[in-house]
Parts: structure tokens; C-alpha cells; sequence
């Protein structure tokens, strides 16, 4: 039930509230309702998928903790962005690589030649999909289609790869694509992945190269708390 994981989360030491919690409405006022809201959405997605992958070489625990932490340093730099919300950038980041999972579910052989090929040819899996016609990010489109996600949220989905395909959305698709790029560089990435691109800011997000280092050293030292917390709230 997701109204008694909230609670158990919201009681765990990771949140040290003084007083027991014992209703939703006593943890908004606790915890907030931005973090409320994103405890919901990570619990409501992470309860719709199997631990399980029906896969060796794929780990879910790996995959959802990037997730967190590219939804984190996107939510710290869009404080830099007027025209970005925080709170909203953190969902985006939380959901912007779902269509992987839903690949490994229901595509599980064509997702094993895919691993296969990237670690024969040492390419990106994001390569080898293109090739195979099997973009995670299409994918991953028609789940936040199908759960009404906003346009906004979308657009990042489809587009966090390839930011000014986004439109009017561009801004958000290229903070996720440099939030998934800074999580990769610090470990918080796909087991797979094969790490071989430069960290690209796009210029459209208008940020200089001082404030991504500051934003990247900042995960950097929340990365223990945030592998613990959300360890605990995702998988206990």
C-alpha cells in the first residue's frame, strides 16, 4: 500500500523526524509537500516494475539509483534556471530512462543482443540501440503517454538525448541530458554503460562552467546519503 510505505519512509532515520508520523497529511507538514510529492512518484514507479528483470547482466538497483541522482543535480541546477522548476526537473530526471526498464521487461532477448554487441564493439548501448531501432527513449515516451504524464515531462523522456528536438521543451530535455551525463561521470550509472563522451553543456541552459562543477561537486558529496536514503526508501 503506498500511503503506508510513505509513512514508513517518512519515520526512517534517513528523514530523523523527533515525532512519529501516522498520517500523509502530518508528513507534507514535516517534510513538504515538494519532497511528499516526489517520495509518491518514486515509490508509485518503482512499486510498477519487478525487481527482477529476467536479467543477469541488468541491474535494477543500479538503474534507479541514477535515475535519483540525475532527478538531484537536475533538480540543483534548475535553481540556476528562471524558467525551469526545481521540484518538476526532479520528476523529470527521476523518469527520463524508464523506457530501459521497460525494454528489459518486455524486449529481453533483443536487449541481450544489444549488451552482447556493446561489449563486443565497446559502444555506447545508446549506439547499439539506434542501430537495432530500439531507442529507450521512445520507449520510455510511450509509458509517460499511457500514465498522462505532462507535455514537459514528455518531451524530456523522448528528447534527453537530443535536447533541441524538444521544442519549447528544450531547455528541460538538456538539463536532464547534462544531469544523466554529470550522474554517469560520478558512478551513478547503468552498470553497461560505456562511459567514452566528454560532459557537454548545452548552451541553451545558459550555465557556466563554474556552476556545473559546483553542482556536480555537490552530488558529488551527497552521493553516500543518497545511495543509503534512497536505497532504504526504493528497495526495503
Amino acid at each position: 500500500m503506498l500511503t503506508a510505505r510513505i509513512l514508513r519512509v517518512a519515520n526512517s532515520p534517513a528523514y530523523g523526524s523527533a515525532k512519529k508520523i501516522s498520517s500523509v497529511t502530518r508528513a507534507v507538514t514535516v517534510l513538504g509537500f515538494n519532497e511528499v510529492r516526489n517520495l509518491v512518484v518514486a515509490l508509485s514507479l518503482s512499486g510498477s516494475f519487478s525487481s527482477d528483470l529476467g536479467s543477469d547482466e541488468f541491474s535494477v538497483r543500479q538503474l534507479w539509483l541514477h535515475l535519483v541522482a540525475t532527478a538531484r543535480v537536475a533538480q540543483i541546477l534548475a535553481r540556476q534556471i528562471p524558467a525551469l522548476k526545481p521540484d518538476e526537473m526532479f520528476t523529470a530526471g527521476l523518469i527520463h530512462d524508464l523506457g530501459r526498464v521497460l525494454s528489459c521487461l518486455y524486449l529481453q532477448e533483443e536487449m541481450r543482443q544489444i549488451i552482447e554487441t556493446s561489449r563486443n564493439e565497446g559502444l555506447s548501448i545508446l549506439e547499439v540501440e539506434q542501430r537495432h531501432g530500439l531507442s529507450h527513449a521512445e520507449v520510455g515516451t510511450f509509458l509517460a503517454v499511457k500514465w498522462g504524464f505532462s507535455d514537459l515531462l514528455a518531451s524530456v523522456v523522448r528528447y534527453h538525448h537530443a535536447p533541441t528536438g524538444a521544442g519549447k521543451h528544450e531547455q528541460a530535455a538538456a538539463l536532464v541530458f547534462l544531469a544523466d551525463g554529470i550522474a554517469k561521470k560520478l558512478g551513478l550509472g547503468w552498470d553497461l554503460a560505456v562511459d567514452n563522451d566528454k560532459l557537454l553543456v548545452p548552451r541553451c541552459l545558459g550555465l557556466s562552467g563554474e556552476t556545473v562543477k559546483a553542482a556536480a561537486k555537490r552530488l558529488h558529496e551527497e552521493k553516500e546519503d543518497l545511495v543509503n536514503t534512497w536505497s532504504q526508501i526504493l528497495f526495503t
